[in-house]
C-alpha cells in the first residue's frame, strides 16, 4: 500500500498535531535500550502498526525506517511495535526525534514502564494518564504488584477516561477456556500465551451483556415494547406457550432472569443438563413455570431464547444482523462467536473478543449509545440498563448487567466467569476492561478485580 494512503487512512487522531519533517528525508528512528542495564538491545523486531513496513536493531540497538519519498508534515507520532524474544514486548507512539529511546523490560523484570497506548486507525483515541486525570503512582503501585505475582492470571487492564483511553496493559497467562460440552469444565490445553491486544480472549458470561445490546437495538427499531410477549416470535415453540403462565412471559422478565422457570445453575447442574440438550430454548421452556412474579433466578438458556426471538423479530440471520447492527457499526470485526448444540449462535457464553473491541462496548454505553457521533445504541435502551430492575441476593440486576459499588463509587458491569469485565463508571466517565484466566474459581477472580479498582485504579482518579 502507498504509505501516504496509509496514512490517510490512519485516524485523524494522528493528524492533530503537526512535525516539520524535511521533505525525502522521511526516516524515522531511535534506539532501544534494556530498562535495567541501558545497555542497547540488538535483533529487536520494529514493526508499524497497521502498515507492516518492519526493520530490526542493529548491533548498537538503533533502528531506522525509511519511510516513502513523501511529506509527512502534520504527523506527530507513528504506532510501532517492538518484539525480542528475550524481552517484554513494547507499543508505542514513535516519534520523529532520532534521539529518543525506548526501554524494554526483560521478560523475567519486575520493572513496570508506562507508555501511552497506541493511537490506531480504531476510532479509540488515545492519551496519556495525566490527561486522564489518574495519578501514576497508584498506577506504578499496581503494576509492580502485578509483576510480583500479588495477583493470579490477570491477562489484561485497560482504563477509559474522559474519552480517551489511557491504560492499556497485557501480561503472561493461560489460554484455558471452558468445554461447556464436558460438564462445564475448564480446558487447560491450549499453551500459556503472552496477551496482546491482538488476541481475542474467551469473555463467558460478558456476552449476556451483549445479547442484552442486540436485543435492545432490535427492539427499537421494530417499534416493539420489552413489555410485549415473548410467544409470538417463537412461533417454532408454540405449544408450550399452551401454558398460561409461560404465555405471559415478556422480553424483560427474560431479560432480567424473571421468567419463572424452576432452575438452579449455580448449585445444581442445571447448565450442565442444558448443556446435554440438543435445543436450549425447548429445554428451557420445558421445565415447570413458577410466574413470573416469583423469584429471580440466574438462568443461561434465557439469552438464547431471546437470540431465537431476535430472528423471527428482524426476519434475519441473527449472526448477520448482529453484525450489520452492532459489531461492525463499532468496528468491531475479530471476534469469535460460537454456537448452541443445534448451531444457533450462543447468547449466554462461548463469545471471544479482544479487549480494544470490549472497551468499545463499554464506551459507547457510557456515551449514551453513541460511538463516533452516531447513535449504535438507542439512548433509550442505555438508561433502561442504568435503572436497577431486580434488587436480588447476588447484586442489584438490569438486562444482563449488574449494578455494583466500590465504595461509595457506583458502576455498571457486565460480568463474565474467570474475572472478565467491562465495567462502566458514568460519573467518572471511565470505563475499566479487565480479563482474567480464572476459570471456574470465584470468589478469587470477584476480588482480584475488585482489589485492583479499589486500592489502585479508583483512588487514582484526580
Amino acid at each position: 500500500m502507498n504509505y501516504l494512503k496509509h496514512i490517510m487512512l490512519l485516524s485523524p487522531f494522528l493528524l492533530t498535531n503537526s512535525i516539520q519533517v524535511e521533505p525525502f528525508l522521511n526516516i524515522i528512528h531511535g534506539h532501544i535500550i534494556d530498562a535495567y542495564t541501558n545497555k542497547p538491545i540488538s535483533g529487536v523486531k520494529v514493526l508499524i502498526l497497521e502498515n507492516g513496513l518492519e526493520t530490526e536493531t542493529d548491533i548498537n540497538g538503533n533502528f531506522y525506517l525509511e519511510l516513502e519519498s513523501i511529506n509527512l508534515h502534520h504527523i506527530e507520532t507513528l504506532p510501532l511495535s517492538f518484539i525480542h524474544e528475550d524481552f517484554k514486548p513494547l507499543e508505542i507512539n514513535a516519534n520523529f526525534n532520532p534521539k529518543k529511546k525506548y526501554k524494554m523490560v526483560p521478560k523475567s523484570g519486575k520493572t513496570y514502564v508506562y507508555n501511552q497506548p497506541v493511537q490506531l486507525s480504531d476510532g479509540i483515541l488515545t492519551g496519556t494518564l495525566d490527561e486522564g486525570g489518574l495519578d501514576g503512582s497508584f498506577i506504578q503501585n499496581l503494576m509492580n504488584d502485578l509483576y510480583s505475582n500479588d495477583y493470579s492470571e490477570i491477562h489484561s487492564i485497560l482504563v477509559y477516561k474522559n474519552n480517551k483511553l489511557i491504560l492499556e496493559e497485557y501480561f503472561y497467562g493461560n489460554n484455558d477456556t471452558i468445554q461447556f460440552e464436558n460438564n462445564v469444565k475448564v480446558d487447560k490445553t491450549p499453551e500459556p500465551i503472552q496477551w496482546s491486544r491482538n488476541n481475542k480472549h474467551y469473555i463467558a458470561s460478558v456476552n449476556k451483556a451483549l445479547t442484552s445490546t442486540l436485543i435492545g437495538i432490535a427492539l427499537d427499531s421494530k417499534g416493539v415494547s420489552i413489555k410485549d410477549k415473548i410467544s409470538p416470535y417463537l412461533p417454532q415453540y408454540s405449544s408450550h406457550f399452551n401454558d398460561k403462565k409461560k404465555d405471559l412471559i415478556n422480553f424483560e422478565d427474560c431479560l432480567n432472569m424473571t421468567a419463572g422457570f424452576e432452575w438452579d445453575e449455580w448449585e445444581s447442574n442445571d447448565l450442565q443438563l442444558l448443556w446435554k440438550s440438543d435445543d436450549f430454548t425447548d429445554f428451557v421452556l420445558s421445565r415447570p413455570n413458577m410466574g413470573t412474579d416469583v423469584a429471580w433466578r440466574y438462568n443461561s438458556a434465557l439469552p438464547n431464547l431471546l437470540l431465537k426471538a431476535l430472528e423471527e423479530l428482524t426476519g434475519s440471520s441473527t449472526r448477520s444482523w448482529a453484525h450489520a447492527n452492532l459489531y461492525q457499526k463499532l468496528g468491531i470485526f475479530d471476534y469469535k462467536w460460537q454456537s448452541q448444540p443445534d448451531g444457533f449462535p450462543e447468547g449466554s457464553a462461548r463469545m471471544y473478543m479482544r479487549p480494544r473491541d470490549m472497551l468499545k462496548i463499554g464506551a459507547t454505553y457510557l456515551n449514551y449509545g453513541i460511538w463516533n457521533k452516531k447513535q449504535v445504541i438507542p439512548k433509550s435502551w442505555v438508561e433502561d440498563c442504568f435503572a436497577v430492575k431486580e434488587k436480588t441476593t447476588a447484586g442489584n440486576y438490569s438486562n444482563y448487567f449488574w449494578h455494583r459499588e466500590i465504595g461509595e463509587v457506583g458502576y455498571l458491569s457486565a460480568d463474565g466467569d474467570g474475572g472478565n469485565y467491562i465495567n462502566i463508571f458514568p460519573e467518572q466517565k471511565m470505563v475499566i476492561v479487565i480479563t482474567q484466566g480464572n476459570y471456574l474459581q470465584w470468589p478469587l477472580y470477584m476480588n482480584q478485580a475488585n482489589s485492583i479498582m479499589e486500592k489502585y485504579i479508583i483512588p487514582a482518579v484526580k
